[in-house]
């Protein structure tokens, strides 16, 4: 005896290759996914892939020593900043690239310095450099600079 034919073969059956109905989706461009920050972005993301051993650690220490509810509300206002601007999507896809890039320990650090980094433009006008300063600390500290104009905590 055989089994009754699957009704759902059917109409799946025009998307079989070689029958012209699938096409390549070409991937987004950086803008999109990034916002104005996406050269910074992507170099960051770039830089946290290359990671030493001792850079992980370091940061990932930095990081758990400076939690605590101003590194909260530092995220909050970013996101926040990000939400007021149409910019949260953009936000997201930075935080998750970031913390994609490495499977070290930094990545939490790594996330929030990118958090901070995709609405680093509205310092001032929905975030505070204090909230930006918060974020990318730790990985600031360790590595320097997230952006080529800001200063380096490493030197005070």
């Amino acid at each position: 005896m055989r089994p009754a034919p699957d009704p759902r073969s059917d109409t799946h059956a025009p998307t079989r290759a070689g029958s012209g109905w699938l096409r390549a989706v070409p991937d987004a461009d950086s803008t999109q996914l990034l916002g104005p920050q996406h050269a910074e972005l992507t170099s960051f993301f770039t830089s946290v892939g290359f990671l030493t051993p001792e850079q992980d650690a370091a940061i990932e220490s930095k990081w758990y020593d400076m939690r605590g509810p101003e590194r909260f509300a530092s995220r909050g206002q970013a996101s926040q900043a990000a939400s007021t601007h149409a910019r949260l999507e953009e936000q997201l896809n930075a935080r998750q690239r970031a913390w994609a890039a490495t499977t070290m320990r930094a990545r939490d650090a790594a996330g929030d310095a990118a958090h901070a980094l995709s609405v680093r433009d509205l310092i001032g006008v929905g975030m505070s450099q204090e909230a930006y300063d918060e974020l990318v600390a730790p990985w600031a500290l360790v590595m320097g600079p997230v952006h080529p104009a800001d200063t380096d905590p490493r030197s005070r």
